[in-house]
């Protein structure tokens, strides 16, 4: 099973978009479900049940991982496929300019950069010790300069400091302080 399965076109939004289908992926727990099975947990008619596994399945969600026969009839057992599912942002990207780089913060260089993040996690090239993340810390304005200039005289050393046989790969890197808890500061 993969960490994460990442929704890249429109027919498997669409096929995960019914409620339905939302409750079939949260019933799982840590073994596979047949049809029969899950329409008991959820309730409903096995046919229907059948429908959105089907639909599931054939947009890659879920996967077939077993087949038993009980009493001459085959009784087929799935399983999601990744523990974690997300649409990728790229499905909708919606913008009036693309051209407009006058320095303005771009919401699809951020929209790359989740999707390389995407991939690497599903290929399993993310490694625990380049990842660092710091929440609810509180810096000042001043604060964050510093660091993002610190971060960048620190890029520009090893970049010049490289030698010519050095391994390297391509790689994104990103530093954003996000205000967090805007809706606190207004109200105050």
């Amino acid at each position: 099973m993969k960490d994460l399965l990442v929704l890249r076109d429109l027919e498997c939004v669409k096929a995960i978009a019914h409620p339905r289908r939302i409750d079939i992926l949260n019933a799982f727990d840590k073994e596979p479900l047949s049809a029969k099975q899950l329409s008991e947990m959820l309730d409903e008619p096995h046919a229907k049940i059948n429908y959105h596994i089907k639909t599931l399945y054939n947009v890659g969600i879920l996967e077939l991982v077993e087949e038993k026969i009980k009493s001459g009839i085959v009784e087929k057992y799935y399983y999601p496929t990744a523990n974690n599912v997300v649409m990728s942002r790229k499905i909708i990207d919606y913008t009036l300019d693309p051209a407009s780089k006058d320095g303005a913060v771009s919401i699809s260089d951020f929209e790359d950069t989740i999707e390389h993040f995407y991939n690497a996690v599903e290929k399993g090239a993310l490694k625990l010790d380049s990842v660092l993340e710091y929440r609810d810390i509180k810096l000042s304005d001043s604060e964050i300069i510093e660091l993002k200039n610190t971060i960048n005289n620190k890029v520009s050393e090893i970049l010049a400091n490289r030698k010519e046989n050095d391994e390297v790969k391509k790689h994104d890197l990103m530093m954003v302080a996000i205000p967090a808890d805007l809706d606190n500061e207004i109200a105050e």
